[in-house]
């Protein structure tokens, strides 16, 4: 046993009848196996050689005493062979497969089986087929033709797995094996799909050629490491694919490979955006948590942060080609959103708290120190004890909602301090001039009482001389007005009409004035709507502006990160011609070489028939005696 590499025999069923992955294979793939590099070797072939498949890879492999199952309904993993330098693991597998169409899941799933392997043996017998049967296997065809239209022809060109078929027949000629191989190529060369197997394959061997070679001589340099889309495939990789095939073929859907892929990719995206996600928890819960809460600005610096770091760790650890990983970036991004909006509600609550707790405890203490003073300085004590209660509170409030607690102090206490503070003085100033007046009216009153008493007395001699006089001159002018009046009737008229026309005038003029009332208090309701609606445009336009430029950002950043990809693509795309240049140029080199060796075996086969007809010649020339001897020899 070479001593870098390490041989186990294993004969353990991977998938049942069914196509389901087995206990025991899962437990193999998904414990023992699960981060380690496969190459996978599978033998495939009709039932009736599938005892001899087993006990040639046994010998290869140094196992000969090794145990064969004697199941023909499942996938049989035979041997997983440990590379030391390499850090490789080739599974050597078997399965039957028949020609007649699926019968059963594991059937179907045939050529799932082929495509995630590295080697493909094919065998080949009189009994079951005349022929190879790895082109006429229809899942295998029908799963790179689909693959081909939804990815790129390299990529699933590199996952074409290498093809081997190994001939059973016991009594076919060389001629007509090396026949049927040279017609089966011609067919195979029809279609695009085919003319790409073609490169993929290796020839055909023969049972007792290779019981002389050993494992690494036989297909060691053909069992690479399998490539999915780039990445190596796993333990976990191989288990995954494996259940999600076949449940494709448990529910009767169509069998494909891609979504196999994607749902495989999808599981791994989930895992790495739930990581990134608890990241961002992580990262930001604890500092929401901190007493006393941090600014508004910090908690969205840090979110900033803490968004491109968990959009980092996603992106550097997301190597998986499939259309999921933008549909669980999408929905990463909306649970960071979710969490941001959850955490800035709870700071908002904490800040909330915080400011509160601080403007009770400072204006209690400051609003009772300023209200102690009594006399004149409360008003000015009042004022100091409100211009110190916002340089306190400016240096001592945190978060969010430290400039809604201050308006509210502003639009609450400090006006309900003013009002207190406006009706005591109020009081004050009433009480003294209240007594002040009524002291004044006392001595006014008795003042003014003396001099009327005074003045009365005089007041009524005078009055009695008076009226005697107003008496007399009364007579007189009422003589005097019965002659006036009949000369001014037509001046009253005249008057009378003008009151009627300013009354008129007046009237139209009070209703004027209704209306311009009526009209200014409109105008007036008018600039408040309008007032409003600026406020509400302002505040939406500047809700607008906040979200282009975020938009802005995350363009500038998708636009930067799509164009490091494409230079690194056009990189890799340069890279793999000159690799398939490389390729062609020796593989045309060996078709070369395989050519002349060809025609030198035919030209050595003629040197051979000519002896040999030489030779019966000279039989024939013999006596028929020793020609009978001879023969009876022979025989």
């Amino acid at each position: 046993m070479d001593a870098t590499r390490t041989t186990t025999w294993r004969n353990v069923p991977l998938a049942d009848a069914s196509g389901s992955l087995t206990p025991g294979g899962a437990l193999v793939l998904e414990q023992e196996l699960n981060e380690e590099r496969l190459a996978v070797v599978i033998l495939l072939g009709p039932p009736s050689t599938r005892a001899a498949r087993g006990e040639l890879m046994a010998k290869v492999l140094g196992e000969e005493e090794a145990a064969l199952s004697a199941s023909n309904e499942s996938l049989l993993l035979l041997a997983s062979v440990k590379y030391l330098e390499g850090d490789l693991h080739v599974l050597v597998m078997d399965v039957n497969t028949t020609e007649d169409g699926s019968s059963s899941g594991l059937d179907q799933l045939v050529g799932a089986f082929c495509a995630l392997s590295s080697l493909v043996i094919s065998s080949y017998d009189e009994i079951g087929s005349t022929h190879c049967l790895m082109p006429s296997l229809p899942q295998f065809q029908s799963l790179f033709r689909t693959l081909m239209r939804e990815f790129v022809t390299m990529e699933v060109f590199e996952m074409l797995p290498k093809m081997l078929n190994i001939d059973w027949s016991p009594s076919r000629s060389l001629v007509d094996k090396l026949a049927d191989a040279e017609t089966e190529g011609k067919a195979n060369s029809a279609e695009a799909l085919e003319s790409l197997l073609r490169f993929k394959k290796m020839g055909i061997f023969y049972p007792g050629s290779i019981a002389e070679m050993s494992f690494d001589d036989f297909c060691g340099t053909h069992a690479t490491v399998k490539l999915l889309f780039g990445l190596e495939m796993t333990g976990e990789m191989l288990s995954s694919l494996l259940r999600n095939l076949s449940i494709q073929v448990i529910e009767q859907n169509p069998l494909d490979f891609g979504t196999a892929w994607d749902d495989f990719a999808g599981d791994k995206c989930r895992v790495l955006a739930e990581d990134a996600l608890n990241t961002y928890v992580d990262c930001v819960h604890p500092a929401v948590l901190e007493h006393p809460p941090m600014e508004l600005d910090a908690f969205k610096q840090l979110h900033e942060e803490i968004w491109r770091l968990s959009m980092d760790v996603y992106h550097s650890a997301s190597k998986y080609k499939s259309s999921r990983h933008r549909t669980v970036r999408t929905k990463l991004k909306a649970d960071i959103r979710a969490h941001y909006a959850t955490e800035l509600s709870t700071l908002t609550q904490k800040s909330h708290v915080y400011c509160e707790e601080l403007r009770q405890n400072l204006w209690t203490e400051l609003y009772a120190r300023a209200t102690y003073i009594r006399g004149g300085g409360t008003f000015t004590a009042l004022l100091d004890a409100i211009q110190e209660f916002d340089k306190q509170y400016n240096e001592k409030a945190l978060g969010p909602e430290k400039a809604r607690v201050l308006r509210d102090f502003y639009q609450h206490e400090a006006i309900q301090a003013f009002r207190q503070l406006e009706n005591v003085v109020t009081q004050q100033l009433s009480e003294s001039r209240l007594e002040e007046l009524r002291l004044h009216l006392q001595k006014e009153f008795a003042d003014k009482k003396e001099a009327l008493v005074e003045h009365f007395k005089q007041e009524e001699a005078q009055l009695r001389a008076g009226m005697a006089r107003e008496m007399e001159t009364m007579q007189k002018m009422h003589e005097a007005k019965a002659a006036r009046v009949k000369i001014d009737g037509s001046e009253a008229i005249r008057l009378r009409e003008e009151l009627n026309d300013q009354k008129r005038q007046n009237a139209k003029l009070q209703e004027k004035a209704i209306v311009l009332e009526h009209s200014q208090q409109d105008a007036i309701n008018q600039k408040g709507v309008l007032a409003a609606k600026v406020e509400e445009l302002e505040v939406v336009l500047r809700r607008e502006m906040d979200n282009r430029t975020e938009l802005v950002d995350t363009l500038a950043l998708t636009i930067k990160t799509a164009e490091e990809k494409e230079k690194a693509l056009n990189e890799k795309i340069a890279e793999l011609q000159l690799e398939l240049g490389e390729k062609t140029f020796r593989i045309e080199c060996e078709l070369q070489e395989l050519t002349h060796q060809l025609r030198k075996t035919n030209e050595e086969k003629e040197e051979l028939q000519k002896k040999l007809n030489d030779f019966f010649l000279k039989v024939t020339a013999l006596p028929e005696a020793l020609q009978q001897h001879f023969f009876f020899r022979i025989r």
